[in-house]
């Protein structure tokens, strides 16, 4: 029989991890990469198989993997559920010199982590392994106002949204996260990533297409992205 341990800190690579029932999703604050990585986690696939649906790479997803399960938001097969780590931080009475500050953009959407409560409750069928797109993945589920969503006949309402909230905080996004890998990625990591993000908003893609002036937001988003992977690659050559 294989070792219980050959992937270090998570069991056998054949184990089918499951998300931590008392997992409390309006508190859990993660990267946009490590989102991806939990709502993939179904009770179905195992870490093999969420290696495979990722883009990053084996060693970078076992690291989030393992990243996951430390904090007790995933469970190895037999494992009871303990309350996760995470917890929500005490509220303060905002006063004037102490006035509410704005919470972070919400990383993890809740339909990325419905749809993954359901595939682990087995209400859903699985899914095919398709990696998630740019748009979703840095969707953070802002209001949009509809008057906004006119223009671009060829586009559906979804997409528009999802534009919309890009573009709006695309510059406040690192240069890591907007490509969706680690932040010491090495080059391999970042042309893939860029060339899956190339395919999804370059202009070409909509050539013809009734966009409005969604084409001028698309064309900003992908500069950002092209601005983004020049960055990491700039700095790993500098770290060399």
């Amino acid at each position: 029989m294989p070792a219980r341990d050959d992937l270090s800190g998570l069991g056998a690579k054949g184990d089918k991890p499951r998300l931590n029932p008392s997992l409390d999703f309006q508190q859990l604050k993660l990267t946009p990469v490590e989102g991806f990585i939990l709502s993939r986690i179904d009770g179905r696939a195992s870490y093999d198989e969420v290696c495979r649906m990722s883009s990053l790479g084996r060693e970078e997803t076992l690291e989030i993997l393992r990243k996951l399960k430390s904090e007790n938001l995933i469970l190895g097969q037999g494992e009871t559920a303990p309350p996760p780590r995470r917890t929500q931080r005490p509220t303060r009475t905002p006063s004037p010199d102490h006035p509410p500050r704005t919470p972070p953009p919400v990383l993890v959407t809740d339909e990325m982590l419905r749809q993954a409560k359901e595939r682990s409750e087995g209400k859903s069928a699985p899914e095919e392994s398709v990696p998630m797109s740019v748009l979703e993945r840095l969707d953070d589920g802002g209001p949009v106002d509809p008057s906004d969503l006119v223009e671009g006949s060829d586009l559906s309402d979804e997409t528009k949204r999802r534009i919309i909230r890009l573009h709006r905080r695309m510059r406040k996004l690192a240069p890591h996260d907007l490509l969706g890998v680690a932040k010491d990625a090495d080059g391999t990591a970042i042309k893939r990533a860029f060339g899956a993000a190339s395919k999804e908003l370059h202009p070409d893609r909509y050539f013809g297409k009734d966009l409005g002036r969604f084409r001028e937001k698309l064309a900003k988003i992908f500069n950002r992205i092209t601005e983004a992977m020049q960055e990491l690659e700039k700095t790993r050559k500098a770290k060399k």
